[in-house]
């Protein structure tokens, strides 16, 4: 079987936008992080976490749930215009046995973990960085201090229906593996090596969840922090081999971790997502236009305008030594 049990916290600040499922008796965990700070995060969230769980109830698939929490959080936003732009990122499993779906949208997390230490992150992120990341564009080591790398390019309740892109894997566990699913506030302060280390010294997946929160607050704190996880127990001599979806990257324990994505460069450390209209880089990877674009760009901009500076003014000062 599998056991689901899950914890919340608001980290440094004083309103909690995540809300989360985490259910053994019906095979469902799930983790929304609301955006749109008190004018409705939290009310994003709830409503998607309550209308997926009603979906689910009805042997609805992940998929067609996150739909339909997706056209409720849109209507609720278009009855009252104080919410306009509120949405929740979402991620969703349910098991049966212990075959497992997940689903999500957004930078939510999950990862596989096993009884070797190894971590592997197994969702790809619907953001911006990760675009970029996937396409080659950009090292990973250049993400971890993109100055958009906090920009999501899929959330519940924001994106217009046809655009909405919900993401959907499938697998099963072994006795002894397990799934955590995390918002982003735990990601962002702790690295996976560190992820991996805290599931392995912990003696169960409850003390493995207070550590995590810990670790996440010990390191700052700045976001709502929520992780959820799921372990397969007493599989018996009539265990099937696990089957493991296709592994985005791993940090194995003793080895360099692949860290989550800091800290967003923003005040409030709010998410931007990406709406109706789109804006093509040179790179052909699309970046979000909800945000005006002076925001988007600046400090890139900045950056590069300033290193231009810098390289022009030292060749004229060779040139001019070369000719004295």
């Amino acid at each position: 079987m599998i056991t689901i049990i899950g914890a919340t916290h608001p980290g440094r600040r004083e309103h909690n936008e995540d809300c989360f499922t985490a259910d053994s008796s019906t095979g469902l965990g799930l983790i929304a992080d609301g955006m749109g700070g008190y004018a409705g995060g939290d009310l994003a969230s709830e409503l998607v976490k309550t209308t997926i769980e009603e979906a689910v109830s009805k042997q609805q698939g992940l998929q067609e749930a996150i739909a339909r929490a997706h056209s409720v959080v849109r209507q609720r936003a278009a009855e009252d215009t104080a919410r306009h732009g509120m949405g929740s990122t979402v991620i969703v499993l349910k098991t049966q046995g212990f075959d497992y779906q997940i689903a999500w949208v957004g930078d939510s997390r999950a990862y596989l973990w096993d009884e070797y230490g190894v971590l592997k992150q197994v969702t790809r992120d619907h953001s911006y960085v990760e675009s970029l990341l996937a396409s080659g564009a950009i090292t990973y080591q250049e993400s971890l201090c993109h100055p958009n790398r906090n920009l999501i390019t899929q959330a519940v309740g924001v994106n217009i229906e046809k655009d909405l892109d919900i993401g959907l894997i499938g697998g099963r566990l072994a006795s002894g593996q397990k799934l955590l699913l995390c918002s982003d506030g735990l990601v962002d302060e702790v690295s996976d090596k560190d992820i991996a280390g805290i599931i392995h010294r912990s003696a169960n997946s409850e003390e493995a969840i207070k550590q995590l929160i810990a670790a996440a607050l010990q390191a700052g704190g700045r976001d709502n922090i929520t992780v959820v996880i799921a372990t397969a127990e007493g599989g018996g001599s009539n265990e099937l081999p696990a089957i493991e979806p296709e592994v985005i990257r791993s940090s194995a324990l003793g080895c360099s971790a692949n860290a989550g994505l800091p800290e967003s460069l923003s005040m409030d450390k709010e998410k931007a997502c990406v709406g109706n209209n789109m804006a093509t880089l040179s790179t052909g990877i699309s970046a979000a236009a909800a945000i005006s674009k002076p925001r988007i760009y600046s400090l890139a901009w900045r950056t590069w305008l300033a290193c231009s500076v810098v390289a022009l003014v030292a060749s004229l000062l060779l040139f001019y030594i070369a000719g004295a």
